[in-house]
């Protein structure tokens, strides 16, 4: 289930969440001059939060067998392939 482009974009958006909520976290726990907002810290701490959001999602994916999320309240299926010579009889009218 790994190696579907649904299961990547869930852990893409997982992973941007965790980014914006460590980075957001950093900057104003305690700082309340932007001027003295220690970026570099704030910065290496969101992509290492960012990174344990990526990691953990592959490793709840190889328990779960479904999607990057431990409950399985998100199981990414494949869609469905249709029928051969489907589209062809739904786009081939003779208007």
């Amino acid at each position: 289930m790994i190696w579907t482009l649904a299961f990547w974009r869930a852990v893409t958006e997982r992973a941007i969440k965790s980014f914006a909520y460590s980075l957001t976290a950093t900057l104003t726990g305690g700082v309340l001059n932007i001027a003295e907002v220690p970026w570099t810290s704030a910065l290496l701490i969101a992509l290492g939060a960012t990174l344990l959001s990526v990691l953990g999602s592959i490793t709840s994916s190889g328990l779960t067998g479904g999607g990057p999320s431990l409950t399985n309240a998100e199981t990414l299926e494949p869609a469905p392939v249709p029928p051969p010579g489907a589209r062809e009889r739904l786009y081939n009218h003779d208007w």
